[in-house]
């Protein structure tokens, strides 16, 4: 497990390099719980990278949401106080709302029950092979639980995560669309070298 400060470093390079997500949006406290709830919880999985004792990036996954959700709750205190700038915010509580009603994309064969959520590297390590490594190391840690295969959600603007993900092996296996007409390009992943 990870500290406090962990997950707020953690939370902050989230709202830094996944800006253009409705997450960013819920702020730091919310992120911070967030990513707590995924260490905590034994169906999903966060995975930091150190340099020199600065969190220099990490990688989040899980076996759906249901199960971080439900960590999450064990924290209410904390989630309800993280969640009370968003509460004044009709928008954010429709967008909260729309989130925790969102259906499993659906895709040409079955989708997996795992999904890569969100991997981002401060800018200085950009270009370094530290997001690879991430990658590398997500996709070792989904083997070692017997995990063959996962997907992840990309946003269809994103080009660089796309070309990213892409060149990771992933291979696209469908299109959703989250939050009304925003396109999203769903990839799949083999754990299995060679697959």
């Amino acid at each position: 497990m990870l500290t406090r400060q962990d997950y707020n470093e953690v939370a902050q390079l989230h709202i830094n390099s996944i800006d253009q997500g409705f997450l960013s949006t819920l702020g730091e406290r919310f992120l911070a719980l967030l990513y707590r709830s995924i260490d905590e919880t034994p169906q999903a999985v966060l995975i930091v990278e150190r340099c020199e004792g600065e969190i220099i990036g990490f990688v989040s996954g899980g076996q759906g949401m249901k199960a971080i959700y439900k960590t999450m709750l064990r924290h209410f205190p904390s989630l309800a106080w993280s969640l009370a700038p968003a509460l004044l915010s009709p928008a954010k509580i429709w967008r909260i709302l729309e989130i925790l009603r969102q259906k499993p994309a659906s895709l040409s064969s079955e989708r997996p029950a795992w999904e890569l959520f969100s991997i981002a590297v401060i800018p200085k390590v950009r270009g370094t092979g530290a997001a690879q490594d991430l990658y590398a190391n997500f996709r070792q840690a989904l083997l070692e639980q017997a995990v063959d295969r996962f997907a992840i959600v990309v946003g269809e603007n994103l080009a660089p995560a796309n070309r990213f993900y892409y060149h990771m092996g992933a291979k696209p296996a469908g299109e959703i669309f989250v939050h009304g007409d925003s396109k999203s390009i769903v990839y799949v992943d083999h754990t299995q070298v060679g697959s």
